[in-house]
C-alpha cells in the first residue's frame, strides 16, 4: 500500500522536473530570442500591438515570422547599401560587386568592355543660380535619361558622386558605345532643362568620355575610370557637350598592374 501511494508522488515529481527542464532549455530561450528580435524589429517597423498576428501566433510561428522579418530587413539594408539615395541608381559598391564577376568573364570570353564617364556641364553654376533642390531634381532627371538609354540587364549604371555618373557596358565595342553615348547626350539636351548660367548651351548638357577595352585585354576598374576620365577631360578642353573616346592600351594596363 505505501508503495502504491509513493508511485503517484514519483510521477508528479517527474512531470514537474520534465516541465522545468523543457521550460529552461527550450521555451525560455525561445521567448528570449523573440523578445530580442522584437527589440531589433521595432525601430524599423514600429510598435507591435496585442492584436498583431505576429504576437498571437504560436511560439514556433512567431519565431519563424521574426526570422522572415529580419531577412526582409537585411535585404532592404543591403539594397540601400548599393544604391544612391537620390537617384536610385547604383553606387560605387554596386559597381565593384558587379565588375568583380563581369570583368574576368569578359576577358575569358574575349568580349569587349566599354565605359562612359558622364559629367554635367557647369553644374556648380546651375546650383548657384537655381538652388540645390533644383540641382537634385536635375540629377534625378539625368538618371531617368540614363535608365531610358541603357536598358540591358548587363548594363551597369551608377552615380559616382556629385554630378558624375559612370556606365559600364559589357560585350560592347567602340561603335555601339559611341552610338549609345551620343544618344544619351542628345536625349538629355532634348529634354531641355533650362540652364541660363551655362556657357555651352541654354539647357543642361553633359560631356561623356568613353573608355574602350579591346577584346581579351585584362583591365581593372581603375583602368576603366582613368581612361574614361581622360576622354572626359578632352571633352571639356574641346568645349563640352560632346562625346570623345579613348582606348585602354595593353601597355597602360600592364603598368598599372605592376604598380599594384
Amino acid at each position: 500500500m505505501p508503495t502504491l501511494l509513493f508511485l503517484p508522488l514519483v510521477a508528479g515529481l517527474f512531470s514537474v522536473t520534465t516541465w522545468w527542464w523543457v521550460e529552461r532549455c527550450y521555451r525560455r530561450p525561445l521567448k528570449q530570442l523573440i523578445a530580442d528580435l522584437d527589440d531589433v524589429a521595432t525601430p524599423i517597423y514600429g510598435e507591435r500591438t496585442a492584436n498583431s498576428p505576429i504576437i498571437k501566433g504560436r511560439l514556433t510561428e512567431r519565431l519563424a515570422e521574426r526570422i522572415d522579418l529580419l531577412h526582409d530587413t537585411n535585404r532592404q539594408l543591403q539594397e540601400q547599401a548599393i544604391k544612391d539615395p537620390l537617384t536610385g541608381l547604383g553606387n560605387r559598391r554596386l559597381l565593384e560587386q558587379r565588375l568583380d564577376i563581369a570583368l574576368p568573364l569578359s576577358r575569358r570570353w574575349m568580349h569587349a568592355v566599354s565605359a562612359m564617364m558622364i559629367d554635367v556641364d557647369h553644374f556648380k553654376d546651375y546650383n548657384d543660380l537655381y538652388g540645390h533642390q533644383a540641382g537634385d531634381d536635375c540629377l534625378v532627371e539625368i538618371a531617368n535619361v540614363l535608365r531610358d538609354t541603357f536598358r540591358r540587364d548587363t548594363d551597369i549604371v551608377v552615380r559616382l558622386g556629385g554630378e558624375e555618373f559612370l556606365v559600364v557596358l559589357l560585350d560592347t565595342g567602340e561603335d555601339e558605345a559611341m552610338r549609345l553615348a551620343e544618344a544619351m547626350r542628345g536625349m538629355l539636351q532634348a529634354v531641355g532643362i533650362e540652364h541660363q548660367a551655362s556657357d555651352t548651351a541654354d539647357v543642361v548638357t553633359v560631356s561623356i568620355g568613353v573608355a574602350i577595352t579591346p577584346s581579351g585585354v585584362p583591365v581593372s576598374l581603375d583602368d576603366i575610370i582613368a581612361t574614361a576620365d581622360a576622354g572626359l577631360y578632352a571633352c571639356k578642353e574641346a568645349g563640352r557637350n560632346r562625346v570623345l573616346s579613348r582606348a585602354v592600351s595593353r601597355t597602360d594596363t600592364l603598368k598599372n598592374n605592376a604598380i599594384a
